[in-house]
C-alpha cells in the first residue's frame, strides 16, 4: 500500500493550491481611460490628480508614466489642496474581488537619497465591503517600505536590486485574510498580521509623491495586474486523490499477488 506520510503530503499540496481569476491586466500600450470621478473600468483622481497619467515609450516598450509637477506643489496648488495631504497624487482602478496586486515600477537612480517616491497601494475592504486598511508597498529613498496598518516599516531591497531596472511590486492577501504578504520581485520582504478584517482589494492605487516647493518627476510603471485567489473545493479535490490512491493501492497488491 502506498504510505500513509504520502497521502498527507498530497493533501496538504491539494489543499494550498489556488486557481487565480484575472480581474484586470494591463500593459499600457494605449492610454489608460481617465475619470475625475469614480468609474468602473477606468483610472480616476485619488486625492489630487497627477500632471500626467499617459502611456509613452520607454526602454524600448510603451509603458504607464506617471507624471507630477513643479508647479503641483504644495505652494503652487489652489488654497483648498494646500496641506500636504495633497502632495500625494495619484489615480485609482477599481478591483473587487482581488486579493493580489502588482505592477512593475522602474526604480530610476534619480531616486536614491530622494525621499519619498511612490508605489503602489490598495484599499482593502471586508466582507461588507467597508473600507479596513491601505496597504502600502513603495520605494523611499534607498530601500523599500511598506505600511503595514500602523506605521511605514523599512524592509530594504530584494536580492540583485539595481537602480535602474523594473522591480516588481506586490500585495497579496494570504491565509484565508490572516496575513498580507508584501514582495518585491518575488521575494518576500514582509508579512504583516491582518487583524483590520481585510479580505480583498476595492481599488488599486498608483501614487507619485510631491513635496512643498514641488518637484518635476515621472515613475514609468507597467504591466499592473489584479487577481482573485480562490482554493481548489475540498472534499471535491480530496475525494479524486482518494479515488487516486485507492487505485493506487489496488494496483500495488495486484502487481504483489502476480509476482
Amino acid at each position: 500500500m502506498v504510505p500513509a506520510l504520502a497521502v498527507v503530503g498530497l493533501f496538504g499540496i491539494s489543499a494550498d493550491v489556488q486557481a487565480s481569476t484575472i480581474i484586470t491586466s494591463q500593459t499600457f500600450d494605449t492610454d489608460p481611460p481617465l475619470s475625475a470621478t469614480q468609474e468602473a473600468g477606468k483610472w480616476y483622481t485619488d486625492r489630487f490628480a497627477p500632471a500626467g497619467f499617459e502611456s509613452e515609450v520607454f526602454m524600448g516598450d510603451e509603458r504607464l508614466a506617471h507624471t507630477i509637477s513643479e508647479g503641483d506643489g504644495a505652494t503652487g496648488r489652489p488654497s483648498s489642496f494646500s496641506s500636504g495631504f495633497y502632495n500625494t497624487q495619484g489615480r485609482k482602478f477599481d478591483t473587487p474581488g482581488a486579493t493580489r496586486l502588482s505592477i512593475d515600477m522602474f526604480i530610476a537612480s534619480e531616486f536614491e537619497d530622494a525621499g519619498r517616491i511612490g508605489g503602489i497601494w490598495g484599499t482593502g475592504v471586508d466582507e461588507t465591503d467597508a473600507i479596513t486598511s491601505f496597504p502600502i508597498i513603495e520605494f523611499s529613498d534607498n530601500a523599500f517600505q511598506v505600511w503595514d496598518g500602523a506605521a511605514f516599516q523599512s524592509v530594504g531591497t530584494p536580492t540583485g536590486f539595481a537602480f535602474g531596472e523594473f522591480a516588481n511590486l506586490a500585495i497579496e492577501i494570504v491565509m484565508g485574510g490572516a496575513e498580507i504578504n508584501f514582495s518585491v520581485n518575488d521575494e518576500l520582504l514582509l508579512t504583516a498580521f491582518n487583524g483590520s478584517g481585510t479580505k480583498t482589494f476595492a481599488n488599486a492605487i498608483l501614487q507619485n509623491i510631491n513635496t512643498t516647493d514641488g518637484v518635476n518627476r515621472t515613475i514609468y510603471f507597467d504591466n499592473f495586474e489584479a487577481t482573485a485567489a480562490a482554493p481548489i473545493p475540498l472534499p471535491a479535490a480530496g475525494w479524486l486523490l482518494l479515488s487516486a490512491m485507492g487505485g493506487l493501492g489496488i494496483a500495488a497488491r495486484r502487481r504483489r499477488k502476480a509476482a
